[in-house]
């Protein structure tokens, strides 16, 4: 039996899913292996240290164990969290919408480490300064662009939203999720 090969990258957690009673599935988007699903074992446990570290929005350092299935979170250690805009419905919708954009156009495992850096820029721009819409919507069809999708402005679509939607022939949910009135 072939032993376990680990790795360490950075990553931005995507999303989250519980599995089992203990257990994560997570998709994150790293540095060096591109978008990853892996399992994390026991994180849901109210002893386990990794646990406010793996909430969507957050930028870590993680330690992963290739397996024959998906890959084991071993370790994780914050770089980034995304505490200073729990006050800001804006800013987490912007975060939230730009999260699911990643996942949605994001192939898995195909190196990518500019458009990485891309999405953290954008990711530190939401949480750490005071973005306009206009600018996150910029940078947005900058990294659409720059995935190789046809620029958004040559398109018949009225939104980001809309046009990702298309692209990835699925509705995003993030806006249904924080829809505040009309």
């Amino acid at each position: 039996m072939p032993q376990a090969r680990s790795f360490s990258t950075e990553g931005l957690v995507l999303k989250r899913r519980n599995a089992g009673e203990a257990d994560r599935v997570m998709t994150i988007l790293t540095r060096d292996q591109g978008k990853l699903v892996c399992m994390a074992r026991g994180v849901r446990t109210i002893k386990s240290s990794k646990r406010a570290y793996l909430e969507p929005g957050t930028y870590i350092k993680c330690q992963l164990i290739s397996t024959k299935s998906m890959p084991l979170l071993a370790q994780a250690i914050l770089i980034h969290d995304t505490s200073s805009i729990h006050r800001s419905l804006p800013k987490i919708r912007q975060l939230m919408q730009l999260l699911e954009i990643a996942d949605r156009l994001f192939v898995e495992e195909s190196d990518q480490t500019e458009l990485f850096e891309q999405v953290i820029s954008i990711r530190n721009k939401i949480v750490c300064e005071e973005p306009t819409s206009g600018v996150a919507v910029q940078e947005l069809q900058r990294l659409i662009e720059n995935l190789g999708y046809q620029p958004f402005k040559e398109t018949q679509y009225r939104t980001i939203s809309e046009y990702v939607a298309a692209i990835a022939d699925k509705p995003l949910k993030s806006w249904e999720y924080l829809k505040v009135g009309e």
